[in-house]
């Protein structure tokens, strides 16, 4: 078995830790409008009634019913508090004035109505837009060149949230120059709305993204498949799961993830039947918490199983996402038949440690060996099991997973002991 790596990110990790320990954890600058210091927890219509924008179907009686579905089984109590639109709520046409409107048919009240809702129990509410002249899918008018008039449309409405995709940009313009426009058009208007950048990736948004919003994609669409070709716009190996854990591994998300600035890897198509099997969406579930990542899920919320309801109402690993430090978890083992280990420093010194089985065929144990996060060979470790909900013991220098199945994880906390 040859290791492929062994992660250069250990010096890192370990800094950052004994950072926290001592209290010196400062968050770097980001954008900051007073929303998304943690990364935002909610809901997406994409997958829910539609097959992932194949009919861009979103109506007033799904917002709502979505809504009841969420308090009613106490998701808004774990931090999903973010309703939103995609590419389905706007009609084709601006109106006489030139504003945005929704859908008669699917919104016959408009926004507002929906965005009160939301608001009296405690929700927020979100819509996509674009920066480009039109929307991706249906011709519906983008935001170019209406920067001030459609933030300050959105700030009428009560939005929250506001996702600007990147189709039918003007050449002339960069991505950094019309994300830039448009953020500074939504702080003018007074109300705080959390800005998502769908730049899908392309010139190194990692760099500049955070400055101008809280959250933006890092590479093409998510699509509900462990493996897919890379047939979208955008940066990435694949639209699949496994290729966006294989490409965020390349990105050392740490290196850029902060409070206020989290890098996104798009929807999180839990149990999206029958693509995404139960393994591959808790397996997602695992790298996005790892990532801190927004937690979106673009899947039906409303009546959950006690199968989905065990990925999305996990606590402990929604702990590990919406952990104060804010930082990343990196890739630190990678071997020729798919045993990988990844770590995240937490905010009170402890470690997430992700031992994940990448193999498409085969199971197999993944030994992680504590020297590869800087800790010595004779240190002992309390670990917790975050899917199991229980405590594993002590262990001194390493420790070796059960046998995981194709695209499995074991997920720890990992605390000295």
């Amino acid at each position: 078995m040859q290791q492929l790596q062994r992660g250069p990110a250990l010096l890192v990790l370990a800094v950052a830790v004994a950072a926290c320990v001592l209290g010196l954890c400062q968050p770097a600058a980001a954008y900051n409008n007073g929303l998304g210091r943690l990364p935002p927890m909610g809901w997406n219509t994409w997958c829910t009634e539609d097959l992932c924008g194949a009919r861009d179907v979103c109506t007033e009686e799904l917002i709502m019913s979505t809504a009841d579905g969420i308090v009613a089984q106490g998701l808004d109590k774990l931090g999903y508090t973010y309703l939103n639109m995609d590419d389905c709520w706007s009609a084709n046409t601006r109106n006489a004035t030139g504003h945005l409107q929704p859908n008669a048919k699917q919104f016959p009240r408009g926004l507002r109505p929906v965005a009160d809702y939301l608001h009296a129990r405690g929700l927020k509410f979100g819509l996509y837009t674009c920066v480009g002249t039109e929307t991706c899918r249906g011709g519906r008018p983008g935001s170019f060149d209406n920067w001030d008039l459609d933030a300050a449309t959105f700030a009428e409405w009560g939005m929250d949230f506001i996702k600007a995709d990147n189709c039918h940009r003007p050449g002339n313009y960069t991505e950094q120059e019309l994300y830039g426009l448009f953020s500074k058009a939504l702080n003018a208007t007074g109300r705080p709305m959390l800005f998502s950048l769908c730049e899908w990736g392309d010139a190194d948004v990692q760099t500049w993204g955070a400055d101008v919003g809280q959250m933006y994609r890092i590479q093409q669409d998510h699509l509900p498949f462990w493996h897919f070709p890379p047939k979208a716009a955008g940066a990435g190996f694949g639209q699949g799961t496994g290729d966006i854990i294989e490409y965020v591994a390349t990105l050392k998300p740490s290196t850029f993830v902060k409070p206020f600035g989290w890098m996104d890897p798009d929807f999180l198509e839990t149990l999206f039947r029958p693509t995404m099997s139960f393994i591959d969406s808790r397996t997602e579930f695992t790298f996005w918490a790892l990532w801190s990542a927004p937690l979106i899920v673009a899947t039906d919320l409303r009546n959950l199983t006690s199968e989905k309801l065990s990925i999305v109402g996990n606590a402990e690993v929604i702990a590990i996402d919406q952990d104060e430090l804010g930082t990343a978890g990196d890739r630190f083992l990678n071997t020729t038949d798919g045993q990988q280990v990844w770590a995240k420093p937490l905010a009170n010194g402890d470690l997430a440690v992700v031992l994940y089985n990448s193999h498409n065929l085969a199971s197999h144990a993944v030994t992680f060996d504590f020297t590869l996060v800087g800790w010595q060979a004779s240190d002992k470790a309390a670990l917790r099991d975050l899917w199991q909900r229980k405590d594993l013991g002590v262990f001194t220098g390493k420790y070796t997973s059960p046998a995981l199945a194709p695209h499995d994880v074991q997920m720890l906390r990992m605390s000295r002991a």
